[in-house]
């Protein structure tokens, strides 16, 4: 019989999974970095995040090879050049303060762990703590081949958590990132913190190139 402590004992389930491919990247972010991305609404964030897990690799030789992919590729039998490639797709982790139902819809996620921050409880993909947050986010990297993790509601965490333990979180997953060569992607509105905190957030950030917007 479940107890309560063993309720609450329970991690919330993720695993690194592949999105159908929606596009051909032009370009790629480097491995093992953080981006910050300064913007009032995280829009843009989430159109390079949708881009890295639904596209192809940029340096792909068969682009029409991935025609016919679907969920279940890798048990199909038919040949394809790309089965041999050496290369891994981009697999995604998403943590928002908007419905992950909503996420979905707009950028054509269909199978990518998101996770909803919210004071109130959600279900199963619903967090509102850092150390639940730095978790999930080290069973990720540890899984996946070539992950990109989005990092939306900073300026939120700073008003549940207070910007000491939220910049300490940051340079945790950041750390993590960077041992694990994926890539940090994380939108921030300049207007909802002071300069010193912008400061202490950017320090060891990279700014996303200009031609990608």
């Amino acid at each position: 019989m479940l107890t309560i402590l063993n309720i609450f004992r329970r991690k919330p389930r993720v695993v690194p999974l592949t999105e159908p491919v929606g596009t051909r990247m032009p370009t790629e972010l480097s491995r093992g970095s953080a981006y910050l991305i300064r913007e009032k609404k995280p829009e843009f964030s989430f159109q390079i995040f949708s881009s890295l897990v639904r596209g192809q690799c940029a340096s792909c030789e068969h682009p029409d090879a991935f025609n016919c992919e679907s969920i279940g590729c890798e048990e199909c039998t038919l040949k394809c050049p790309c089965k041999s490639c050496n290369q891994k797709r981009a697999q995604g982790l998403c943590f928002t303060t908007l419905h992950p139902e909503q996420i979905r819809n707009r950028y054509v996620l269909q199978i990518t762990p998101i996770f909803w921050i919210s004071r109130r409880s959600g279900g199963q993909m619903a967090v509102n703590s850092l150390e639940v947050m730095a978790d999930i986010t080290a069973r990720f990297l540890d899984k996946s081949k070539n992950p990109v993790v989005l990092l939306d509601g900073l300026e939120l965490l700073v008003v549940m958590n207070g910007f000491v333990q939220v910049i300490r979180f940051l340079r945790d997953i950041m750390e993590m990132v960077f041992i694990s060569r994926g890539i940090l992607i994380v939108p921030v509105n300049p207007s909802a913190l002071s300069e010193r905190e912008m400061a202490l957030i950017e320090r060891d950030m990279q700014e996303i190139p200009a031609e990608w917007r």
